[in-house]
């Protein structure tokens, strides 16, 4: 074939032409071309910039641009005609015409859908795609929106323009970035959602950063109680009207000068009535408010009727959590008697149970009972595996509801960690355990160094290895057998490990010397240094203890630097050990003690341990 019979030289030898071609002579040479752009011969590509070049050539008119059209279409279906337009669309600087013609075709032409029986034009079937199947037409191709986002993320990858982020948000939402951000966001960029999942009660994936629900159910709220009326869940109590004091102690005191006038002079019955009005008033006035006499209300005629009615639960559970503090023990014990009685009876009341059992401890509290040692036996079955570990978290939410005293709080989180012990749980698994349940870190509340140095503490407490230091009791110990002096100590020394036994002249001017997480403890200061100077000055009336220097009333035994010194070095070569020894980041999650908090993500199946405001914890096995 020689180069004049060539059709694609002629075909350019054409368009060369067109380009030096006067305005009058193009309409000519077009028509030369129009031939060519039909030819199947010519590849496809070739007659596409070739008719470009013609439109941009041709007045911008529906008949001039006619034939061009015609020849680029001939012998193809309506579908991909409208394909081949629209691709020289895209080739064409700017052409009205062809605009115009491209949307009458596309209301024309019908496509079907790969999904289901739908027969529509295209702007309509990109519609139908994208909402009732999810699906986009990219090419006359349907893609899913995985996929799009997926080619986004190469194209970002390759080219690092911000610009595409916003655009696969626009293609999936947050769902298009969350696997993104999980890659690729620093815990500083991740604060934002995190914010946003805590306002909607939710956790972040690990994985992709979906909203990832926490498996055990938040506390219930509590009823409404206002102006001596307690409703919700349509169940309503009011307090019993009850006369004012003031009407109560004048009714008394007309009485008594009616009866006592006729018998005795007149300024002798003024008198008895006027303390009789007083006394009245002093001894009948009303010892509590509306509000509880409206929680006695529920518990005397509503909690003792619904007690065998199964859709009452949560109305019981709520009227239990309401009632913490208040109200009067005596009026509702045995109502609650009945409800503990019935949630025993009923696996799937467990919530009930444990809030119904926290209530019975805190009332046994307000007459004497030692509040934290009824907790932690409470907690105790959770941690042995005897109930689920959101039992714990239920009536640790119960309890923390109202103030307790910095005091009580202290010693319970001793109690609590030695029935963890007790169990055998590890400092790993205690701390998972404070990681996804809110109300269980809450009293616990210490670091993983903490929990590990009591941790050491316990398993050594047979052994007692510091006996050859000295004499010495556990915080374990010393909670559990002296209460008030417990507490007192461990709201002070939050870190209290040991209680050494010292000389009774440096106890009675010093106290006693406490092994503390942060450094030995006297008089208050405490150094962590076993290289601190530690010496008597004064003649045994000042004792200089690292930086501090304390000074006395009596004379302190010469021997008690030395004993600080010994308790400093124990605590430096021994103690401090403990966190590496008993602390392992990688040790695999206890599945019996966090199974009913792990949730697995709805978007892409990762299991993990929900935490809300937070990133998930994966979950190790």
């Amino acid at each position: 074939m020689t180069p004049s019979e060539d059709p694609r030289a002629v075909l350019v030898q054409l368009v060369v032409r067109l380009r030096a071609a006067a305005p009058a002579d193009r309409v000519g040479v077009v028509r030369q071309l129009l031939p060519l752009l039909a030819n199947p011969g010519v590849p496809l590509a070739v007659r596409f910039a070739a008719a470009a070049r013609a439109l941009d050539a041709l007045p911008d008119t529906p008949h001039a641009i006619r034939g061009v059209v015609r020849a680029l279409t001939a012998r193809a279906s309506p579908a991909r005609s409208l394909a081949r337009l629209r691709h020289l669309q895209r080739l064409t600087e700017k052409s009205d015409s062809l605009d115009a013609l491209v949307i009458a075709r596309e209301r024309k032409v019908k496509m079907s859908c790969p999904r289901c029986d739908a027969r529509l034009s295209r702007p309509e079937m990109v519609k139908h795609l994208w909402h009732e199947h999810g699906l986009a037409l990219v090419k006359g191709k349907t893609r899913t929106r995985a996929r799009m986002v997926e080619a986004v993320r190469r194209e970002h990858a390759s080219t690092g323009e911000p610009a595409l982020i916003d655009r696969a948000v626009a293609i999936d939402r947050e769902r298009a970035v969350g696997p993104w951000a999980a890659e690729t966001a620093t815990e500083e960029e991740a604060v934002p959602l995190c914010l946003s999942a805590r306002e909607r009660g939710v956790s972040l994936c690990p994985a992709c950063f979906a909203d990832v629900p926490p498996q055990v159910p938040e506390l219930t709220a509590v009823l409404a109680v206002a102006n001596g009326r307690l409703a919700g869940d349509g169940f309503v109590a009011k307090a019993p009207v009850l006369s004012p004091p003031r009407v109560r102690a004048t009714l008394a005191a007309v009485g008594m000068l009616i009866a006592f006038v006729l018998v005795v002079p007149v300024w002798l019955a003024l008198m008895l009535s006027i303390v009789t009005y007083a006394l009245t008033r002093v001894f009948l006035a009303p010892k509590d408010t509306p509000n509880d006499r409206a929680i006695d209300a529920a518990w005397k005629n509503l909690a003792r009727s619904l007690t065998d009615r199964r859709d009452a639960a949560r109305f019981l559970t709520r009227l239990c959590v309401t009632s913490i503090g208040r109200g009067d023990p005596f009026e509702r014990a045995n109502a609650l008697n009945a409800v503990i009685a019935r949630a025993r009876a009923s696996p799937a009341e467990r919530q009930l149970l444990a809030v119904a059992l926290a209530l019975q401890m805190d009332d046994s509290g307000r007459f004497g009972r030692d509040r934290a040692a009824g907790v932690a036996e409470l907690v105790g079955p959770a941690f042995r595996g005897e109930q689920p570990a959101e039992f714990a978290e239920f009536v640790l939410a119960v309890y923390l509801r109202v103030p307790r005293e910095a005091a009580e709080i202290a010693r319970l989180r001793a109690l609590l960690l030695t029935e963890a012990f007790t169990a055998e749980l590890t400092p790993r698994e205690v701390l998972d355990l404070c990681d996804v349940a809110p109300a269980i870190a809450q009293a616990v509340r210490l670091s993983p160094s903490h929990v590990a140095l009591m941790y050491g503490v316990w398993v050594n407490r047979r052994v007692r290895n510091w006996e050859n230091v000295g004499e010495a009791r556990t915080v374990f110990e010393f909670a559990t057998a002296a209460p008030t002096t417990a507490g007192r100590l461990l709201s002070h020394e939050p870190g209290l490990l040991l209680v050494c036994t010292t000389h009774p002249d440096a106890e009675a001017e010093l106290g006693p010397v406490l092994v503390c997480a942060g450094g030995v403890s006297v008089g208050g200061v405490q150094t962590a240094d076993p290289a601190a100077d530690v010496r008597l000055e004064a003649n045994g009336r000042t004792l200089v203890f690292g930086k501090h220097p304390l000074r006395v009333s009596g004379r302190l035994p010469e021997t008690f630097p030395a004993e600080l010194k010994a308790w400093l070095r124990f605590r430096a070569e021994v103690l401090v050990g403990y966190p590496a020894a008993f602390l392992r980041a990688d040790a695999p999650h206890t599945t019996r003690l966090l199974k009913p908090f792990v949730a697995r993500c709805a978007a892409c199946g990762t299991e993990c341990l929900p935490v809300i405001g937070e990133v998930a914890r994966p979950l190790r096995t």
